[in-house]
């Protein structure tokens, strides 16, 4: 449910700044009537803390559904006064636009006029130039597959996922989106584990480069990493890790990746059910990626409760500096290692180095660490000594030589090197412990791969192989050890939850989420300092469930500081805001 109290004002204040110096010579450079592809990132974040409060004792889907809801309610709210803005030029003007609501932002084409009228309004945090340079992480090495290939893939067995089926497990139940060049659907090993989302079956996915229902495989890279995770040797050999698993094929740029692609590919995961994602794509740091932007969606994506593996890279590197891991590979993982000593933030991301057959590390793998102390708003994972940063990789996995399905013949297989065929194995890793227990959030299912993980090089984990090689034997095993929670669900927390303020500090509004585990008359006020009620943003029924308020702070209040506080007969709930005038 949303309730808008009133519009975003437009001042024309001091946000002219927030146009990137990239998108400033862009435009300096150009004549008036080019348009340049842009995202335009609104003030105002999801508070993931509040959606995992919310959703205690919700259903792994019931956690899903509700975390868009608040995602899609946060986004609409924030984008709304741009939104009606930009439908006032005409289409030489503004072109494509794309709302996301996986990281609050905007993609579309823009004239230089339009931006900087735009960059004028204090809704507005940032706008800047949209990054198409290749993020697909391209095999080092590409060879056709031998004729007298074995029957269970080398990468396979060396993992134990063959003694895993033994158990009964093989990923049944479990959905993998593969965001990625498509999926070669016809492929005889994958065919019968493909996703239908219409009676006929038809539709495995969807072509967000073309905008189409069809995620065909025209590059290679796709289905070799989808036969990675579900590959159930129809044809010959068993190249899937969870051969029961179900592929949803997401195809995203070829030629180039469209960031906005990559985003409205992981929406799609979220809105269809999808329990895993595996991306075997990254921007390289001398790209100078929107981390900021990217760890919000990593973030957003660990709050639906969607596990995530995601290559590290192909750059190799010193494991000593950082820079190497690529993004979003470089945010942080759901749970943290005991040795990673230097804390953070969490998001959904596990990252992925590659290993040869002798588990040594691949020459090509990107190694660690990674840092954001320098990176609003976190701060965090500090590598000033004594800190270490963050430790990255989090996990390897077999990237060496691996063979896996042809996308040109339906009955063949090809092989190939690169942390993009890691990825899969352990996308495909997180489907067996899911199967053996559907219970387990990601931050379990990263500590059992990470603590069962062959330790390999240094002690502990370290910045080359992360935890060590991924076995999946092992840490299916210590998922059949935790309790599978059963029992009838609560749906959710029961009283009063106050999300913390969306914009802080506010300017002209601010947005916040109340979740009410019961109908109940509620009244939402504002304070000052001296407990006086300086606004009234609600009074009256709500029904159960999260409500996404924006309320337009009046002229007359002051900067300062201010509290908000929702009750209910039954409770209450406070959070406190800044204004700045």
């Amino acid at each position: 449910m949303k309730i808008l109290t009133v519009l975003f004002l437009i001042t024309a204040a001091s946000f002219a700044g927030v146009i990137s110096p990239a998108l400033q010579s862009a435009i300096e450079g150009s004549d008036q009537t080019e348009l340049h592809y842009v995202l335009i990132k609104p003030v105002g974040s999801v508070d993931t803390e509040y959606i995992a409060q919310a959703t205690a004792g919700m259903t792994r889907d019931e956690r899903r559904e509700f975390a868009a809801a608040v995602m899609k309610d946060r986004a609409q709210s924030a984008q709304e006064g741009i939104l009606a803005q930009l439908d006032t030029y005409g289409g030489q003007e503004v072109r494509g636009i794309r709302p996301l609501w996986i990281v609050n932002a905007i993609a579309v084409n823009l004239s230089g006029e339009v931006i900087r009228e735009v960059a004028l309004r204090d809704d507005v945090l940032f706008i800047r130039l949209m990054n198409t340079c290749g993020a697909l992480i391209e095999p080092v090495d590409i060879h056709s597959a031998d004729e007298g290939s074995r029957a269970v893939a080398w990468g396979v067995s060396k993992i134990g996922a063959p003694d895993v089926w033994a158990l009964g497990y093989n990923g049944s139940g479990v959905l993998v989106s593969v965001v990625d060049t498509g999926v070669n659907y016809n492929h005889l090993d994958l065919h019968n584990n493909m996703w239908h989302d219409t009676p006929n079956g038809y539709h495995y996915g969807w072509d967000f480069d073309d905008d189409d229902p069809d995620p065909m495989d025209v590059h290679g890279h796709g289905t070799h990493c989808a036969g990675s995770v579900a590959g159930d040797g129809t044809a010959g050999t068993e190249t899937g890790v969870a051969p029961g698993a179900t592929i949803m094929a997401l195809r995203v740029g070829v030629t180039f990746s469209d960031e906005a692609d990559v985003w409205e590919a992981f929406q799609f995961s979220i809105d269809h059910g999808a329990d895993v994602i595996s991306t075997s794509l990254g921007w390289p740091q001398s790209q100078s990626p929107d981390r900021q932007s990217w760890r919000e969606s990593e973030e957003n994506i660990l709050a639906a409760g969607i596990c995530h593996s995601i290559a590290a890279g192909n750059e190799g590197g010193n494991p000593s500096t950082p820079g190497d891991i690529r993004t979003p590979g470089d945010c942080p993982p759901p749970w943290l290692h005991p040795d990673q000593t230097t804390t953070g933030g969490l998001s959904a991301v596990v990252t992925v180095g590659a290993t040869d057959s002798n588990d040594n590390i691949a020459g090509f793998s990107s190694v660690g660490y990674s840092t954001w102390m320098y990176d609003s708003p976190w701060y965090d994972y500090n590598d000033s000594s004594p800190n270490i940063g963050l430790i990255d990789p989090d996990i390897s996995g077999p990237g060496v030589d691996i063979v896996s399905c042809n996308y040109s013949n339906p009955s063949g297989y090809t092989t190939m090197s690169g942390t993009s065929m890691a990825t899969p194995h352990l996308a495909g890793c997180m489907a067996l412990i899911l199967s053996a227990n559907p219970s387990l959030s990601p931050a379990q299912v990263d500590s059992l791969l990470e603590v069962t993980a062959l330790d390999l090089g240094s002690a502990g984990k370290d910045n080359i192989f992360g935890s060590g090689r991924v076995q999946a034997l092992e840490a299916v095993q210590a998922a059949l050890e935790v309790p599978v929670a059963g029992g009838p669900q609560v749906g959710g927390a029961s009283g009063l939850i106050l999300a913390q303020a969306g914009t802080n500090p506010a300017y002209s509004s601010v947005m916040f989420d109340l979740f009410t585990g019961t109908p109940a008359d509620v009244e939402i006020s504002v304070y000052d300092l001296t407990g006086r009620v300086t606004g009234t943003v609600h009074s009256g029924q709500l029904p159960r469930g999260n409500h996404s308020f924006t309320w337009g702070i009046p002229d007359e209040m002051g900067s300062g500081i201010y509290f908000l506080v929702a009750s209910t007969p039954d409770g209450r709930a406070a959070m406190r805001f800044t204004v700045l005038r």
